[in-house]
This record gives structure tokens, sequence and C-alpha cells, in this order.
């Protein structure tokens, strides 16, 4: 005979637990170093992004990159800003969604990349954007909240059902004393 557990419905806690992987998959390390050589010289640039997934890293080659932009993310009321390097054939995102910040900050950052392009005495530049840590937080509570409540669900209906057995074994087999037995 098998047991049967019986449990809520697992939709909410399938639901809560993917939401929280993809909150902590999506929220990204993200580095960007650029260099000049020499003076005068192009500028090259690498952007790392460190994650759950790993090191993920682009590359822009000597020439390529044009400079900086903020765009919004989101929807108006509650948006952020990300910033994109923009190169002859793409846009690479330096701030993802997950990490999305002020217009002040997003323009701060913009600035700093096109004023490192267009100063040609700058020899360096290196920029860290960290993840959302709020973002981060939930994410944490939304993978370990449904796997807590299924542990504690299990453990609490062994013992319910326990209990129950201790009950039903009471009333089938009452307990009796044999020396006063009514029966004379």
């Amino acid at each position: 005979m098998s047991k049967k557990i019986n449990l809520p419905e697992p939709i909410g806690f399938i639901f809560a637990f993917v939401l929280g992987l993809y909150l902590l998959f999506g929220s990204e390390l993200t580095t960007l170093k650029c260099k000049r050589f020499q003076l005068n010289q192009k500028v090259t640039c690498e952007v790392t992004y460190f994650g759950l997934l790993g090191k993920r890293i682009t590359e822009i080659i000597p020439g390529q990159l044009q400079g900086a932009k903020k765009k919004r993310m989101g929807h108006k009321r509650k948006s952020g800003y990300g910033v994109f390097l923009l190169t002859e054939y793409d846009e690479i995102p330096i701030q993802e969604a997950f990490s999305a910040s002020s217009e002040l900050v997003a323009t701060q950052k913009v600035e700093q990349v096109n004023n490192f392009i267009n100063n040609p005495e700058q020899i360096s530049l290196e920029m860290l954007q960290h993840p959302n840590w709020f973002i981060v937080f939930w994410g944490i509570i939304f993978v370990i909240s449904p796997m807590l409540s299924l542990v504690l669900m299990l453990l609490g209906s062994g013992e319910r059902k326990s209990s129950i057995r201790r009950i039903q074994r009471e009333l089938s087999y009452p307990y009796h004393e044999d020396e006063k037995s009514d029966i004379s």
C-alpha cells in the first residue's frame, strides 16, 4: 500500500521557485575595462558579466567603440535607466535590466565613458556595476520559501499521521482493567 501525502496545489510553490531562480540568474556583476595602449590610439574595451551562470566576456575591438547612451528600462512609473556602449554594429549593455539605476547615475556613467573616448590623454577606464541587491534578496526569498514550506509540510504531515494512528489505536483497543471486570 502506497502512502499518499496530501499537499496543497504545487503551482504556487513552483511559480515562486521559478521566479526566484529567474531573479537570481538574471542578476549579474558587470565590469567594464577600457584601455588605450598609447596616446591618441583607438580604444579597446572588455565587458565582463559575472553571475550564477558563470562568466561571460564581450570584447570590443580597437576603433569600434563610438560612445555610450542611456535608455529607459521598464514601465514609466517603475523604470530605471540602463547604460549601453555603442559600437558600429551593436549596443552592448553594461547595466542589465535588474540593475537599472536612476537617471542621474546612468547619466554619470554615460558621461564617464564618453569623456574617456573623447579624451586621448586618458589611458584607461574601469567601471563596476553591482547587481541590484534588492532583486537578489527577493530571489533568495522566493527560492528558499517554497522549499522550506514543503519540508515543513512533509514533516508536519508525518506527525499528524502518527497522532491520527495513535487515536485510532486507542479507539479500537480501549484500555481496560482486567481485575475489575463487570462480569462476575
